[in-house]
């Protein structure tokens, strides 16, 4: 894994009509997690080994649209991909973010930090990301997924 200079500037905001979430087009070698209500995947510019979104399949944008319950079952799944990354990868510590500004569809951002002395918002940023081959990413998103209880 090479990590290579990244600007998230250069990502244009979608909006629902362009939204990927709901258009499906996730590759489904990078998912880790799906039910009918909620999908997990890998980020396609991860700045972290192991960097997974977590999103509701229905288009919402905020977390107030959730029912009590879905909230809940949401928040199961993340505890259970937290987990999964631990296990697998053993990163320091493991961060949830809910962010928003460049796709606007409710998802989580479960950010796994190996190097503590690391600028949390560099990586939040995404000022570097990790370039993962095809295969890199198929045994990462298998690692996690055998783990996920």
């Amino acid at each position: 894994m090479k990590k290579i200079k990244f600007d998230i500037k250069k990502l244009k905001k979608l909006d629902k009509k362009k939204c990927f979430i709901c258009k499906n087009q996730i590759n489904k070698e990078n998912i880790i997690y799906e039910n009918n209500e909620i999908i997990a995947f890998l980020d396609l510019y991860p700045p972290t080994k192991g960097y997974i979104l977590v999103a509701t399949k229905k288009h919402i944008e905020e977390v107030t649209e959730l029912s009590e319950n879905e909230y809940l079952n949401l928040q199961k799944i993340l505890f259970k991909i937290s987990k999964a990354i631990k296990k697998a990868f053993n990163p320091k510590r493991i961060y949830i973010l809910k962010t928003g500004d460049l796709v606007a569809h409710l998802h989580f951002h479960i950010m796994p930090i190996y190097n503590i002395n690391n600028n949390f918002t560099d990586i939040l940023l995404k000022k570097s990301i990790i370039k993962l081959s095809k295969e890199e990413r198929k045994n990462i998103t298998s690692e996690i997924k055998e783990l996920i209880e």
